[in-house]
């Protein structure tokens, strides 16, 4: 998804250039590359520390479909981006893809620390979703880098 993504965004013209109010193509790059960094932060923190913090799940991960209908609902309630993930820098498109394709390598590293039941069992924290688990957080990962590749082809 990622790949497809900065594909398109390498290949637009304009990209530091926002529309009727909206981010730009850098802007919405560098917004999913600050998502990209925390999901590798959080999934480097000790298990310990996150049982402590956030708890273990008691129930089974949301499907995939379930988990996009869940965030649309939020979307469509005005849900908005919070400030850790408010874009703010002035790199271009080429500097953002080379970071986002460096964090996307990392993400698959720290997953691979990961056994199949800890994405199940473990907790974290979602701004505009509550507490999901480890496989939705990967879910919504996927999700959003979809979400955000609609808005840049507009």
């Amino acid at each position: 998804m990622h790949l497809s993504f900065w594909e398109t965004a390498s290949h637009l013209s304009n990209t530091s250039s926002s529309h009727d109010g909206k981010w730009s193509v850098n802007q919405n790059t560098e917004h999913l590359n600050k998502v990209l960094s925390q999901v590798n932060n959080f999934l480097n923190i000790p298990k310990e520390t996150i049982e402590l913090n956030f708890g273990l799940s008691n129930r089974k991960s949301m499907t995939y479909k379930s988990l996009i209908k869940v965030y649309e609902m939020a979307l469509k309630k005005g849900v908005k981006s919070t400030a850790p993930y408010i874009p703010d820098s002035n790199l271009n498109t080429t500097e953002l893809i080379v970071q986002g394709k460096e964090l996307l390598s990392n993400l698959i590293l720290n997953i691979q620390k990961w056994e199949e039941d800890d994405l199940e069992s473990y907790n974290c924290p979602h701004p505009a979703l509550g507490i999901i688990t480890i496989r939705e957080l990967l879910y919504f990962t996927i999700y959003h880098v979809e979400h955000h590749h609609k808005i840049i082809k507009k």
